[in-house]
């Protein structure tokens, strides 16, 4: 027998993919506006980027509640970290 669907479960983890797919976009589009290199594993913005293609690449199914909502922590915590370099604020 199938294990029932859980739309909370599943509505949570549809929020981070496209949230998270969202930041990651943001940075790509910051590496290349600055001309930064992709294949320079020394850069730390590459070093991120890699660091956040390994994030997508979890099983979020396999995930509990709480291990999203820590996972969501985390995305979050990039998203304002990725708007301040943007702004220039912050370096790597």
């Amino acid at each position: 027998m199938e294990k029932p669907l859980n739309y909370v479960h599943t509505f949570k983890i549809e929020l981070l993919n496209e949230f998270s797919n969202g930041v990651h976009a943001r940075l790509v589009n910051f590496i290349i506006k600055s001309g930064i290199d992709k294949n320079d594993k020394n850069n730390f913005y590459v070093a991120l980027l890699d660091q956040f293609v390994k994030m997508l690449n979890l099983d979020l199914f396999k995930m509990s509640f709480e291990e999203l909502e820590a996972l969501e922590g985390y995305w979050k915590n990039m998203n304002s970290y990725i708007k301040e370099i943007k702004r220039g604020n912050l370096g790597g």
